[in-house]
């Protein structure tokens, strides 16, 4: 299976660092404590730590909405997910706990406020995109809502079937989420320049020890820019 990026995505953003990480053969079917309590501290964290009163002003939020504005994303109307997450946080609402998996790495998403999904290999159709869309890829929003195409032009996620994530980091479909019964997963780590590409190699080292120490299985990582678009890997 291969990730790669469209070029021209550069052009616009030319410091963008995406992080890959493929596990494989995970176990996800128990909760687990460590984990929720590394969930807990995250959201507690970012609570006592979080600079500014809105999260979109951020330093490592606030780069999301110009990224945004070149792309011509709306991003108070398609907020990134990070953004999203940060403002339900400080909102006071509770932080959901969803399965294992989910709940690591949103802690990792929380503590370095980088965003980060994961995709069921097992579901997906051929290979993986981070793309601008042609017009006739369909997409079907997690949750509830209608499958329909997608205008051309967005940046997106994408099999070779359909939409993954709408709006690049906006929102997840609905046949790729993580469950219980997940056991290979496809994570990226968005990267913007202005937040500094180093740390997509820090979460990548935090995932490397926290997935097969809490979920077993095997583990894959890369890092791709402006010099290295695209990757094969298998699991």
């Amino acid at each position: 299976m291969y990730f790669s990026i469209q070029k021209e995505l550069f052009d616009l953003l030319p410091d963008l660092t995406i992080g890959v990480v493929v596990a494989g053969g995970l176990d996800n079917t128990h909760p687990s404590s460590e984990i929720d309590q590394l969930l807990q501290q995250a959201v507690e964290a970012l609570k006592k730590n979080f600079i500014g009163d809105k999260a979109q002003d951020h330093p490592r939020i606030k780069p999301w909405r110009n990224a945004f504005a070149k792309l011509g994303i709306s991003g108070s109307k398609f907020p990134s997910s990070v953004e999203s997450i940060a403002r339900r946080i400080l909102k006071g609402d509770p932080f959901p706990k969803i399965n294992s998996l989910v709940d690591l790495y949103n802690s990792v998403s929380l503590k370095y406020l980088v965003p980060m999904g994961g995709h069921d290999l097992d579901t997906l159709r051929g290979n993986i995109y981070l793309r601008f869309t042609e017009g006739w890829e369909p997409f079907t929003p997690m949750g509830s809502g209608e499958r329909a195409a997608v205008p051309k032009g967005e940046l997106v996620y994408r099999d070779d079937q359909e939409v993954l994530t709408r709006n690049w980091v906006w929102r997840q479909c609905e046949k790729d989420k993580t469950t219980e019964q997940t056991r290979n997963i496809f994570i990226p780590i968005d990267v913007l320049g202005e937040v500094g590409s180093q740390w997509a190699n820090e979460i990548i080292n935090e995932l490397s020890e926290g997935i097969p120490k809490f979920l077993g299985g095997t583990f894959f990582s890369a890092i791709l820019n402006r010099e290295k678009t695209s990757i094969e890997f298998s699991f």
